[in-house]
């Protein structure tokens, strides 16, 4: 099926590779879909994604975009700030109620080069534990985020000196 997938994206047949998508079981073409864009790296893949919302947005495409944007195309300039948007139009779609749309989120947030702040990665882990309180990565976010945000209090007499300047 990989194989078949890459063909018709890569051809710009997204009719049939829609059909295919419509009569195969979703994790079994996200699965083969997220190999195929791994083995070309074209940008067709993201292409097909954007054109299938057109139809129909739904958090299944947004979840395969973010999935595309962090795997194989994440070298792609702005591929994790596109994956932003498709994880937090998840999050909407779902009403905040799906903890992998919000951990989604989350794992913006401990790339090397984050996304999203801490205070945004502190309120994602806050709900994702009011959902699931024994959540493992939502915990040890809360920690990180929480001992970044406690160092940032400034005290406000160390600025009393720019009063005069």
């Amino acid at each position: 099926m990989k194989d078949e997938i890459e063909y018709l994206i890569l051809s710009g047949n997204f009719a049939a590779a829609k059909k295919m998508m419509d009569e195969t079981d979703f994790m079994a073409f996200e699965e083969a879909f997220i190999s195929a864009a791994h083995d070309s790296e074209s940008m067709m893949f993201y292409t097909f994604i954007v054109d299938m919302m057109q139809e129909d947005e739904t958090v299944e495409l947004h979840d395969l975009a973010f999935l595309l944007l962090v795997y194989p195309l994440s070298d792609v300039s702005g591929a994790f700030n596109a994956a932003y948007y498709h994880a937090k139009r998840s999050v909407i779609l779902t009403d905040h109620k799906e903890i992998k749309s919000l951990l989604q989120l989350l794992f913006l947030y401990a790339i090397p080069d984050p996304v999203i702040s801490d205070k945004e990665a502190f309120s994602v882990a806050k709900e994702i534990l009011k959902k699931d309180p024994e959540n493992k990565v939502a915990r040890n976010i809360l920690k990180q985020t929480a001992k970044k945000l406690d160092s940032v209090v400034v005290d406000i007499n160390h600025f009393n000196h720019i009063k005069k300047a």
